[in-house]
């Protein structure tokens, strides 16, 4: 596969865990609305989504096998992003909570991208523990003091490192852990894991009979048990060196800035953006009081850098819910900070990490919709193009890669702060060379096409005869005359090429290139 000397890392806001999911119940939905009325309708994703079925295959799995559409989606973010860099970085949130990356799993994954494990890694995962699997161990649970640290020389995590499910909310659950419920499943916890303390289970099985144990299901039915295998193959996948780990504290390839807290990077891109809402929250139309109380709960999340914290902090305050969909115009509501602190932690967390952030045709909220109405800028892919590489075979997206080399490497070579030109004609190329390699020969359409064109020869050899006879007979300058006649020899000409402007035109529409 191609690999580029200047490329850098990027992030997508595509793979939060929260958007993973978001994006999942769209093709959900969409998948429902096309379902005959005797069709089994595609379950929400829950503790039971993770469930094996009486022939032993997992509804999750035979959800993805019955329904195309989810790889499709999927394939299409992941190759949008592959097309513009070769390096992409997601955290172990995304990864270990992130329905897409667990319904489909590494193999599936380098499969996408024709790759057979032989390549530099894709993929970077970081993280702040030593290891990819005690990522896993911290991000699910706490250790029974909470105070409890892993070393950089411990390989193995013993029962006692297990104390209780972290709070936190879980999207591959769909439930949220609150501290108190956290506290109160601790003895829970220690009764669980004392049970099974000889069956030399691994962490990640551990973890899924937590889970089943906390959703009140019984995890000897295999509750949750098929997330136990796709966090180990994971694992295995980065020991394996498909994929690369990286510990945040200690990273060198993806991350170039110098070694900081996430707070650090936090702040600042709090202050600026938290400016820009009270601005807007001074000119709205909502009376004093609520605007008061808006000001107070965004003054709280601005010191907040734990995501699941702030929005418990927005989630308990008495402003209005407000509503969550994607058109929606910004209110003095618990929604619009969702969006502004979802908008300014994904900022914040690709700085941190030295990447850029990039979305592949995902809709942009409504504090995202007012920055770049006010000068702001993103980095967006989106439309037609991924669209079509989503449907491509494996086999067809490695052969698009090799006939595109060319396109795929400058359009990797062209930074983001790029000019503008420069950008955009790397996006037509790349449109181009994606439409060219996703047509298809359909006999209708060069029908109607050969007639089109065989229509307008017999207007123009009319018009070029009556021209000959009549009016170039008589007194008309040899300007004329010799106008006429081109116009007449390349008007066929003329529309095949409008016909491919205007094809090229329209794919370059889908693909809208800007940085953030």
């Amino acid at each position: 596969m191609i690999q580029s000397v200047c490329s850098y890392a990027i992030m997508l806001t595509n793979f939060d865990s929260e958007e993973q999911l978001n994006d999942w119940n769209q093709v959900r939905h969409l998948c429902n609305r096309n379902q005959k009325c005797d069709q089994e309708r595609i379950p929400e994703v829950n503790s039971k989504f993770w469930s094996d079925c009486p022939d032993g295959v997992s509804i999750c799995e035979r959800t993805i096998q019955q329904h195309s559409e989810f790889l499709e989606r999927f394939a299409g973010i992941l190759r949008t992003a592959f097309l513009h860099s070769p390096h992409v970085l997601v955290t172990d949130a995304e990864l270990f909570d992130g329905i897409y990356f667990l319904a489909f799993g590494p193999d599936i994954v380098l499969d996408l991208l024709g790759q057979s494990g032989y390549e530099k890694p894709f993929l970077t995962v970081s993280g702040r523990q030593p290891t990819l699997e005690q990522c896993l161990l911290r991000f699910t649970t706490v250790p029974p003091d909470n105070q409890h640290q892993l070393s950089t020389e411990e390989e193995t995590i013993t029962l006692p490192d297990i104390g209780t499910l972290r709070p936190l909310e879980y999207q591959v659950l769909q439930k949220t852990v609150t501290s108190e419920e956290s506290q109160r499943f601790a003895p829970q916890t220690r009764a669980v894991l004392n049970e099974h303390t000889g069956d030399h289970w691994s962490i990640a099985q551990r973890i899924a009979y937590l889970y089943a144990a906390y959703c009140q299901q019984d995890p000897s039915d295999g509750t949750c048990q098929f997330l136990a295998q796709r966090w180990q193959e994971w694992i295995d996948a980065e020991r394996k060196g498909l994929i690369r780990y990286e510990q945040q504290d200690s990273q060198t390839g993806s991350n170039s800035s110098i070694a900081r807290s996430f707070n650090e990077a936090f702040l600042p891109v709090v202050s600026e953006n938290a400016d820009c809402l009270r601005s807007w929250c001074s000119a709205s139309k909502a009376d004093e009081a609520e605007k008061t109380a808006f000001r107070d709960v965004l003054g709280k999340i601005s010191h907040e850098p734990r995501r699941s914290k702030a929005f418990a902090l927005i989630r308990h305050s008495t402003l209005p819910v407000g509503r969550s969909d994607c058109n929606r115009t910004m209110e003095c509501d618990q929604q619009t900070l969702v969006d502004w602190y979802q908008f300014v932690y994904r900022l914040a967390m690709a700085d941190y990490l030295g990447c850029c952030l990039m979305a592949v045709e995902s809709k942009p909220n409504s504090y995202e919709r007012y920055v770049g109405r006010t000068g702001g800028r993103s980095l967006m892919l989106s439309g037609k193009v991924t669209e079509l590489l989503g449907q491509m075979p494996s086999a067809c997206f490695v052969q698009f890669c090799y006939q595109s080399r060319d396109a795929i490497q400058q359009w990797r070579n062209c930074r983001p702060n790029a000019p503008d030109s420069d950008q955009q004609r790397h996006i037509r190329n790349i449109a181009y060379c994606v439409q060219k390699s996703a047509s298809q020969l359909d006999r209708k359409q060069d029908n109607s096409k050969i007639i089109k064109q065989f229509v307008a020869t017999l207007i123009i050899a009319s018009i070029s005869v009556f021209c000959d006879k009549i009016i170039f007979s008589s007194s008309i300058s040899i300007i004329v005359i010799l106008a006429g006649a081109w116009f007449i020899e390349v008007f066929p000409e003329l529309l095949t090429m409008m016909e491919w402007l205007h094809d090229q035109h329209t794919a370059t529409q889908t693909m809208v290139f800007a940085q953030r």
